[in-house]
């Protein structure tokens, strides 16, 4: 498989998908993929990845052009990251200098993977509309020393303040190559803490309380979400912060209507002399009638039947407009009524056989 295609494949889009097809199937993807829900971890990061280049338009851009993901172009062969050699040479992303004791990830990596929360929304407030705050905790950075947990710092005198060091590597019979990697004493900083922080005592970081406004939208559906960038705790092996992903789920309610798409949906049990002299059926749930929907149901109408009311259904985000409401109709023929048809059938015959 072409490497170009993969991180489209990854999130199963075409690579003609716009940022909203790309935003749709990746929010999709987080519904299933994600280690909260079950899913894989390495998948998961998978897809993160995936949706980080795809989403930028410039990352894209350099992807569909050279099927790289890398950013940082390696001048003329020089000093050669044999780490990157490996993972190419073996896939899956291997990397033999990763597996050495004492040494660190090269580099942070972006983001972790978001925090994912489901939240059930009625069928009212999803009519209406609702502000909802969620109040949670979260570990940030202390303010004295960044996450460091020292004021005062000395260069590192393994890799002289460099961070990086090189070690002598064997990659074959009679080959031996030089790989540059992390100081393995100072974890790639280049420094040592010398003085302890005396904010936070060297714990780096405190406990924080978050509120997140969250706000319903009339007309929102099943699935819709909210995204807080970089709301999260803040995390040392990680540039940024995650992000909060807020997905509004159906909560589970005994209604007599029911949702698809924009359309309400109801169903009504009416007798035979309804449907032949005509009635009217009062829906109950109606999130814009509390106190019931009345629907007229017209002369003859006949079992299966369908009522459609234009606009009162549910309202269509980002517009002024509305949905219908579809009402099904069943007709249930009493005993009662079976015997008046039986008793008069001859003078239903003659009714309806004369001519008009």
């Amino acid at each position: 498989m072409s490497a170009h295609h993969d991180l489209y494949s990854i999130l199963g889009v075409s690579r003609n998908a716009d940022d909203g097809e790309i935003r749709k199937s990746y929010r999709k993807l987080c519904l299933t993929a994600h280690p909260d829900k079950g899913g894989s971890a390495e998948e998961f990061q998978k897809i993160q990845h995936a949706y980080e280049i795809l989403s930028d338009g410039q990352k894209r851009q350099m992807y569909d052009q050279t099927g790289s993901t890398d950013e940082q172009q390696i001048p003329g062969g020089v000093n050669v990251d044999l780490g990157s050699m490996f993972a190419n040479m073996f896939g899956g992303g291997f990397n033999p200098f990763d597996q050495m004791p004492g040494m660190p990830n090269r580099t942070k990596r972006n983001k972790p993977h978001p925090k994912i929360h489901e939240i059930p929304v009625s069928l009212h407030d999803f009519y209406h509309g609702k502000q909802l705050k969620i109040q949670f905790e979260r570990q940030k950075f202390c303010v004295g020393c960044k996450g460091e947990g020292f004021s005062n710092f000395t260069n590192c005198d393994r890799c002289n303040g460099r961070g990086i060091i090189e070690q002598m590597m064997m990659v074959g019979p009679g080959m031996m190559a030089t790989s540059r990697g992390p100081c393995d004493h100072c974890g790639g900083k280049g420094k040592k803490g010398t003085t302890r922080c005396s904010t936070c005592s060297s714990k780096k970081t405190f406990t924080q309380e978050k509120i997140l406004d969250i706000t319903i939208e009339s007309g929102m559906k099943k699935g819709d979400s909210h995204i807080f960038s970089n709301e999260c705790s803040d995390d040392i092996n990680y540039q940024e912060p995650g992000d909060v992903h807020i997905f509004f789920q159906e909560a589970d309610e005994s209604l007599d209507v029911s949702r698809s798409g924009d359309d309400l949906h109801g169903m009504c049990n009416i007798s035979f002399k309804e449907s032949i002299l005509g009635t009217s059926y009062t829906i109950k749930h109606h999130p814009k009638y509390p106190n019931g929907f009345e629907i007229k149901i017209p002369i003859g109408t006949m079992n299966g039947d369908t009522i459609t009311v234009l606009n009162e259904g549910m309202p269509k985000r980002y517009s002024k407009q509305f949905g219908n409401f579809v009402l099904k109709v069943d007709v249930i023929i009493s005993e009662d009524e079976k015997k008046i048809l039986e008793t008069h059938h001859e003078e239903f015959k003659k009714l309806f056989s004369a001519e008009g």
